[in-house]
């Protein structure tokens, strides 16, 4: 299975120039590991080697006798596959069919898992929180088609209760740690390069943990750096949060006004598209839905890759990166 850590790393880098591998779906043989963008492997069909699917599809209802992967695409896996099943920053559902005799691992992918799959090996599972947004349009093949989400009290209930807890997790941090505003004076001074930096975290995550994992030394410092990232995150969104509602206080000519009220104006600002969006899936509008589905990705990612490029220019909060000349040196506050 560690072969496919390492090959996931390269194949990251070369996707793009891969050649695409084709032939026929019954009983094929295969010299190499069956590398495609979109694999589809009917009830019928056995794959004799590896099936490898970078940013596809990857569609099992037959045998697979080697090893299945898939990075960054969507899964349907309902038949058996005799060696390892990873996916790492994919989406989709494992049904109730599928039997993996291998190990099972998941990184980062958002999966609905039948009760009734089998697992016969280990099984590993590294779950990003809301970082997992940010791997691939996960939920873009599902916009517009109805999800058939009926309106429940226990939804008003929870989403009452994720607002007042991130609320209160923002006000805590604006309050109490003092480098929320070394944090923000980074992100207005340096926009762009904020930016950009949020987006090479993002890029390197998963690599960053792939390389943890096949390294010995690494392996137990996957859940540390993976508390990091979280800790991230909720530290530079906190500070966004803030930074909003203090920009829409200035607007109304409101200034100097108490963090909790600030906080509490920028939450609901960013509370915007979420609602609209779910009323849209509540009320089956599919060009609701869609929309604000578009617009809910958008904002998610500006908001954690801002998050992830503030905090790492200020080194959480410990200095005010600015943008020098040649020659002259970055002033630490």
């Amino acid at each position: 299975m560690k072969k496919y850590f390492k090959l996931s790393g390269f194949l990251f880098l070369i996707s793009l120039l891969c050649i695409n591998i084709y032939g026929s779906k019954r009983s094929v043989e295969y010299t190499n590991e069956y590398k495609n963008v979109d694999i589809s492997i009917e009830q019928s069909d056995t794959l004799s080697n590896d099936a490898v699917s970078i940013g596809g599809t990857l569609d099992i209802n037959g045998v697979v006798n080697g090893d299945a992967v898939s990075i960054g695409g969507k899964v349907s896996i309902n038949g058996t596959i005799d060696g390892d099943l990873v996916l790492i920053g994919s989406y989709g559902k494992i049904d109730s069919l599928t039997i993996v005799n291998g190990e099972f691992v998941n990184i980062g992918s958002n999966l609905d898992i039948h009760e009734n799959a089998q697992f016969k090996g280990a099984k590993t599972n590294i779950s990003l929180g809301p970082i997992n947004k940010l791997i691939g349009l996960r939920f873009m093949p599902y916009m517009g088609k109805g999800n058939n989400i009926s309106f429940k009290g226990s939804n008003l209930v929870s989403g009452i209760a994720k607002f007042i807890i991130l609320y209160l997790l923002s006000l805590a941090i604006i309050l109490i740690f003092k480098g929320s505003k070394k944090v923000e004076e980074t992100t207005i001074e340096n926009p762009f390069r904020t930016f950009l930096a949020g987006l090479l975290v993002e890029i390197l995550i998963i690599p960053a943990i792939i390389v943890l994992l096949i390294s010995i030394i690494g392996i137990p410092l996957v859940p540390f750096f993976i508390l990091l990232l979280f800790i991230a995150v909720f530290f530079g969104s906190s500070v966004i949060i803030f930074m909003t509602g203090k920009y829409v206080c200035n607007k109304f000519d409101k200034h100097n006004m108490h963090p909790s009220l600030t906080i509490l104006i920028g939450l609901l600002v960013l509370s915007v598209i979420p609602l609209i969006h779910f009323i849209g899936v509540w009320a089956n509008i599919g060009w609701i839905e869609a929309l604000f589905a578009i617009l809910l990705y958008i904002q998610s990612f500006i908001i954690i890759t801002y998050s992830f490029g503030s905090v790492a220019l200020s080194k959480f909060g410990t200095k005010i990166y600015k943008k020098v000349e040649i020659g002259e040196k970055n002033e630490v506050k």
